[in-house]
């Protein structure tokens, strides 16, 4: 059975096809029968409960330089896809945020893969990112940390 496989991931004319584990799982993706379609994270809406994206049909192949082939845009509810393949490099930008919160959305429907909530929501008794203070009170600022208690 084909799948449908949209992918968020870097540009896809930038990246070394040589060295880029992305372009491998989407090579071989669209090797097994599967089709593709390509997106990047400023590409997605949520509108009416609705997560969307701009999409473009991807066709791989491996060779340098004339790596892969796009085809027309078009808005594609990205619950209909069988499979989100979240492959997507630093830096952690708020499109990226933004990405993130928007693919919970589509699940349990729709599989993503590599979703940076899951890692996020791992261990929900410790905060998954270091402690953070901001602030501009610099009498408050010298203030030890303390942990919030709930």
């Amino acid at each position: 059975m084909a799948l449908t496989v949209a992918i968020q991931m870097d540009p896809i004319d930038k990246i070394d096809i040589n060295g880029n584990s992305d372009f491998a799982l989407a090579l071989e993706a669209q090797n097994r029968g599967h089709g593709l379609l390509y997106y990047g994270p400023r590409d997605l809406t949520f509108r009416d409960g609705k997560v969307t994206a701009h999409v473009r049909p991807l066709n791989l192949r491996a060779v340098k330089g004339d790596h892969f082939a796009l085809g027309d845009a078009f808005v594609y509810d990205l619950s209909a896809a069988d499979v989100v393949l979240m492959r997507q490099d630093p830096p952690f930008d708020m499109a990226y945020i933004t990405a993130t919160h928007l693919l919970q959305h589509i699940q349990p429907g729709t599989l993503v893969l590599n979703d940076p909530a899951s890692g996020m929501s791992a261990f929900p008794d410790e905060p998954a990112q270091p402690r953070l203070r901001i602030q501009r009170d610099r009498e408050y600022s010298s203030a030890p940390w303390t942990r919030p208690r709930s």
